[in-house]
């Protein structure tokens, strides 16, 4: 019985690791000054009434890391500066006037009602400066230009201002400028992040396995305490009638 325990204790924190290691990340590129927009890519996201909260950085077990906006609904319960805003029906973070400085990890995390269910989405966001942009040339571009000097990785750079492509879209005036520019890429796993989660992904398991064997435990010995005192009462009641036979 124990061995089966701990064979299937084993089972769930390998699962569990396996899970948070293959998380995947969706780069999005802004331009600084501009409205960029975050998707929260989750299966729960489109429920109506969950509670929904974006942090800065790597989600941590339970909540949302650094939160920035915790909305409930259609309700705001929390909001750490005005730049940041989430939309109601997709739960993407929209952040005004982008800097710099914001680049970085995003995360969403999907609060639902049971031990373990939130659902979470890391978004990596690159923040460019306003006058120029990465843009693959075409092969018209390759042969009018052929004295220019190539650039790394045979992109060139243009002015965002006066064009947009494929690669960059947005308004130029109010709406966001969003380039998405890889999807579903397997994140990279710090050793020590993948230590806390192992930990933390083994007090999980140790949750899920161990406290429900304690209290199978610790009802078969109150069954069996039942048993043996009833056992002994019966004992006793037999020998008193003898006893009193005698």
């Amino acid at each position: 019985m124990l061995s089966l325990l701990l064979l299937h204790s084993l089972a769930c924190v390998c699962v569990l690791t396996e899970i948070v290691a293959g998380v995947t990340t969706e780069t999005v590129v802004g331009v600084a000054g501009r409205r960029v927009t975050l998707p929260c890519r989750t299966e729960a996201v489109s429920q109506t009434g969950v509670e929904v909260c974006w942090g800065r950085g790597e989600p941590s077990l339970f909540t949302c890391h650094n939160t920035l906006i915790n909305t409930a609904g259609d309700q705001t319960t929390y909001r750490k500066s005005y730049r940041y805003s989430s939309s109601s029906s997709s739960s993407s973070l929209s952040i005004l006037n982008s800097r710099l400085s914001d680049s970085g990890f995003y995360h969403c995390r999907v609060q639902l009602p049971g031990l373990f269910n939130d659902q979470t989405f890391t978004v990596h966001l690159i923040i460019i400066k306003p006058h120029s942009a990465v843009s693959e040339p075409s092969d018209r571009e390759h042969a009018g230009n052929l004295d220019t000097p190539p650039t790394a990785a045979g992109f060139t750079t243009t002015d965002v201002t006066g064009q947009t492509g494929s690669d960059v879209t947005g308004d130029l005036t109010t709406g966001p400028m969003v380039a998405l520019v890889q999807s579903s890429v397997q994140q990279q796993v710090n050793p020590l992040d993948c230590l806390l989660s192992f930990i933390g992904n083994t007090v999980r398991a140790s949750f899920i396995v161990f406290i429900p064997a304690l209290l199978l435990t610790a009802a078969h010995s109150f069954r069996r305490a039942n048993k043996r005192a009833e056992t002994d009462r019966r004992l006793n009641q037999s020998e008193q009638e003898e006893d009193s036979s005698v």
